[in-house]
């Protein structure tokens, strides 16, 4: 099965908050089936980090110069704190990258790695340069219908802990799509483009927001009518005393 719509879904759905005009974000590795170019439509100004060399020069040949190109690695990247205002990893790479490049080498020490720990080198580096938010996904290793991509799957509980771990004070959002595996019915295919926090889908992501508001815009307009409602009523009962 083909996902990338699901992904992009996805992807979207996590960073729905995120202003965009006149943002810098971060793709670490052009290894996603989600493209630099996908950001840059979605109003980013875009910095690619990838290790390959050859990848880049693809890459750059295809995007032009919309997009800025850098030889790192997630684990070490070459970027000063802060220097972005978001960034985005993805826990697995597309099968036409494997083909042409490799799996690339975080995700072949990620293979030896087990629990919250292994997500630690990736999320602190990514954090370090996201000044306001992060977006990782990766496949699910509770869901039935698994993505065809390579790259271990990855318990979500233990995704979202490590995400909490680097944003204690921020908000954690956590969504999953790809639901339907192929030997289901054609006419329910189109579930797998819808998006959920249900944690069964094929593809995970958790979206970290470092300066989430502690509510939406309606939430502190019903808390402030019940603060003057509150109030009118104590200078009510004032009156009447």
């Amino acid at each position: 099965m083909h996902y990338l719509r699901a992904e992009e879904r996805l992807v979207k759905f996590c960073m729905e908050d995120w202003q965009r005009r006149g943002m810098h974000l971060l793709q670490v590795g052009l290894h996603s089936s989600v493209m630099p170019e996908f950001f840059w439509d979605c109003g980013f100004d875009v910095t690619c980090c990838e290790e390959n060399f050859r990848a880049v020069q693809k890459a750059g040949e295809r995007t032009g110069p919309r997009i800025s190109y850098q030889i790192g690695k997630p684990d070490y990247l070459p970027f000063d704190d802060d220097s972005f205002d978001y960034a985005f990893l993805s826990l697995y790479a597309d099968t036409g990258y494997v083909r042409d490049f490799g799996l690339p080498s975080f995700l072949l020490k990620g293979k030896k790695q087990t629990g919250k720990n292994m997500y630690e080198p990736y999320l602190a580096e990514l954090c370090r340069v996201a000044r306001l938010g992060v977006v990782v996904v990766g496949k699910n290793a509770f869901s039935f219908c698994r993505a065809k991509h390579a790259g271990a799957v990855h318990n979500p509980c233990s995704l979202w802990l490590a995400c909490r771990k680097f944003c204690p004070k921020g908000r954690v959002r956590f969504a999953s799509t790809g639901f339907m595996p192929r030997f289901m019915g054609k006419n329910l295919h189109f579930l797998n483009n819808a998006v959920s926090v249900a944690p069964f889908g094929a593809l995970i992501g958790c979206s970290l927001q470092f300066n989430a508001p502690p509510m939406t815009g309606i939430g502190a307009f019903i808390k402030q009518e019940k603060r003057n409602l509150k109030e009118v009523s104590v200078i009510q009962r004032n009156i009447e005393r």
